[in-house]
């Protein structure tokens, strides 16, 4: 059996966003609509043999806890996702996915493709869970084109960009970075996420995460290399207890003849370790790497990153992929409904 599992709030949001200008004659968008239908009958196509799954995203209890614990201990400086905006900042593409989501589900449901939504897991935690739980016995592909689910990797689960026409495999992903699929995670950690809003480590971008994920295999081993490295520069330099030397240490500014001379400080608190090789470092006592300084600085606001990088691939009790009869007569209402005459014609794929 091969299984098509489709990660539905990436494949809407995109839609949406896509075709934003599109609504009915009574002016209701249906961009998200269009955009979405249009994809499975794509999909459909390629894969017919693939049974499908729509999973949409709940609300993360245990990312959202750990994430606040985080901002209450001062590892970062707010919690998970809550840089999402809301109100009147919303753009209107997602306050149109919002407004017709519901819609979008009854509409997909006529199709006959079954959906699943559970409260407290994301989509990705879902579809891991389900992959984890298929791939021992049969094929999955993921359609998604969210980088979290690289993590997902291996010899019987693939990802499929729709929008690009792009299969990602393990041995693709293996051979483009040159290290273990399963490192995507510690990747993802070490650089953050500025759309969840997780928190990586200053100055470290994804070409230098690859470079040290290569050599030392782990975010742990990273860590562990650095600490071996350096903790003798922490007794000689030990960290500072003068709050007030630390705040002029804060406020120092890039020197404008030297550009590259001086830390940026806005990131760093007065409880982190290595505040004193940092004022080393800064006063041009010591030279080192300020990459390899911050990670050892930001250790725990690495360990949260990970964690919140990391997919609940072990969701318990979940339902079986059931199989339900398409209904013609309510699908054509309603993309009626929605003016969507052109894929008429095209819905009898799902017959």
């Amino acid at each position: 059996m091969k299984y098509l599992l489709i990660d539905g709030n990436n494949l809407a949001v995109r839609s949406a966003f896509a075709n934003d200008q599109l609504q009915n004659q009574d002016g209701v968008p249906t961009g998200v609509h269009f955009g979405v239908f249009q994809s499975l009958i794509t999909l459909k196509k390629r894969f017919k043999e693939y049974q499908f799954l729509m999973v949409w995203d709940g609300k993360s209890k245990r990312r959202v806890e750990e994430a606040k614990i985080g901002v209450e201990q001062g590892i970062v400086p707010s919690g998970y996702k809550e840089n999402r905006q809301k109100g009147d900042e919303t753009p209107k593409q997602l306050l149109d996915f919002y407004s017709q989501s519901d819609f979008l589900k009854i509409g997909i449901g006529q199709l006959g493709i079954p959906q699943i939504r559970l409260p407290e897991f994301e989509a990705d935690d879902i579809i891991a869970s389900y992959a984890k739980k298929l791939k021992k016995d049969h094929f999955v592909m993921v359609v998604t084109s969210d980088k979290d689910y690289w993590q997902m990797l291996d010899e019987n689960v693939v990802l499929w960009d729709g929008m690009k026409s792009l299969e990602t495999t393990k041995a693709s992903w293996e051979q483009e970075f040159e290290m273990d699929s399963n490192l995507a995670i510690d990747m993802g950690a070490l650089c953050g996420d500025t759309g969840d809003n997780i928190f990586g480590i200053p100055g470290w971008g994804e070409k230098t995460a690859i470079k040290e994920l290569k050599v030392h295999k782990s975010w742990k081993n990273i860590l562990s290399h650095y600490h071996s490295k350096y903790d003798s520069l922490r007794v000689k330099y030990p960290d500072l207890t003068d709050e007030n030397e630390f705040k002029i240490i804060k406020e120092i500014k890039t020197d404008p003849d030297k550009p590259t001379s001086r830390l940026k400080f806005a990131e760093i608190t007065f409880d982190m370790p290595f505040t004193g090789v940092c004022k080393a470092l800064n006063d041009g006592v010591i030279k080192m790497p300020k990459t390899e300084l911050m990670v050892l600085m930001f250790e725990k606001r690495l360990e949260l990153a990970y964690s919140l990088k990391k997919m609940d691939d072990d969701i318990s009790d979940l339902p079986e992929i059931e199989k339900f009869e398409f209904n013609r007569e309510k699908v054509i209402q309603y993309l009626e409904y929605y003016d969507i005459y052109t894929l008429h014609d095209e819905i009898s794929l799902f017959e």
